[in-house]
């Protein structure tokens, strides 16, 4: 088996305490090169590197565009921005957030799986949703070893239950056990000859960002849109795994694009309240200014719808809360205006 040259490690909420117990074990001497792509937040003082440089003899810094890739140095995913290999070198692009990120996960991984071949090893980390499944696929399956942060440890484990779900993993450890299994997966030797992936030119959606507008996305055409810019969506099914992605390149797994379907649902629930209560306001005061005109029929009219938006302003709240219905008092909702003497 060819020797492991490449470690990719992809976290989210609960990934950096985890990538600090990793990167204390880890020897001056490692002769292979890490790059690291956790979930940020684009308004991020980008210290990163500085806070991992404090608990490990390696350097620490983010990658730069087109840098070469030296062992024994830890490189990171600068703030808003993908980190990819192309043609040997590292890529920082500023393409489209997949899974609702940037950088994310599944773009390191799939392209060091494409260019890199099985010489590379893929860590998945404590996370939300699924980011990183996908990309630990491709390394599956190009060859290379596919590793999770044991999910009873996990902050949060629903990247590393993802990736067990979806992959064929060849390890899962504890995050302090990491660098002793780094270590020994450097120490293979590589066989002779092994070349980078036959697929290491192939350029990266990530990479290719609003390029991809002209193009049709491969995969099955769906109703769907896409959260970030309301394109159409593309079922894509690679690796075993669904994927959406849209022309312009945004990204989604099943698990992310529920996350946001089920985030707009609210949200449009949320507004449906809000337009329902200053509806019933308002056709209050209409029926208040009818009274004090006297036209008490139009008032009554008025009244009633009034009822009837306050009533479904209740059941919507009581969706919205998980509350039983009817939370307000019946003479609350049907309290009539009165008629000015």
């Amino acid at each position: 088996m060819p020797g492991i040259k490449l470690i990719v490690i992809g976290g989210s909420a609960g990934g950096l305490p985890a990538l600090l117990d990793i990167v204390r074990g880890l020897p001056a001497d490692l002769p292979v090169a890490i790059c690291v792509a956790i979930h940020t937040s684009p308004y991020s003082p980008g210290r990163l590197p500085e806070v991992v440089d404090r608990q490990t003899q390696l350097p620490c810094l983010f990658a730069e565009d087109r840098q070469p890739i030296v062992p024994g140095q830890i490189y990171f995913a600068p703030v808003d921005r993908h980190l990819i290999i192309h043609d040997g070198v590292l890529r920082v692009t500023h393409g489209p957030r997949e899974n609702g990120f940037r950088p994310a996960v599944d773009p390191l991984f799939r392209s060091a799986a494409r260019a890199w071949g099985p010489r590379v090893a893929g860590i998945v980390l404590s996370g939300s949703l699924g980011d990183g499944s996908f990309g630990l696929a491709c390394i599956k399956q190009s060859g290379g070893i596919a590793i999770v942060q044991n999910p009873d440890e996990a902050i949060v484990p629903s990247m590393p239950l993802s990736a067990l779900r979806g992959v064929a993993i060849d390890h899962v450890v504890g995050a302090a056990e990491m660098a002793a299994l780094i270590v020994e997966l450097a120490k293979e030797e590589s066989a002779e000859g092994a070349a980078m992936s036959s697929d290491a030119s192939r350029r990266d959606p990530a990479e290719h960002g609003t390029e991809l507008a002209a193009q049709t996305p491969p995969g099955k055409l769906t109703p769907l849109t896409c959260p970030e810019c309301g394109g159409t969506l593309w079922e894509q099914e690679d690796e075993g795994q669904i994927r959406f992605r849209c022309h312009v390149g945004h990204g989604y797994n099943a698990e992310s694009l529920l996350q946001y379907h089920s985030q707009e649902v609210e949200a449009a629930l949320w507004t449906a309240l809000r337009v329902l209560e200053e509806h019933a306001v308002l056709q209050e005061r209409l029926s208040s200014r009818a009274a004090s005109q006297g036209l008490p029929a139009v008032a009554d009219q008025f009244h009633q719808r009034c009822v009837d938006s306050r009533r479904q302003a209740e059941a919507l709240r009581a969706v919205l809360l998980s509350q039983p219905p009817s939370t307000l008092p019946a003479e609350q909702i049907n309290a009539k205006v009165p008629y000015p003497k």
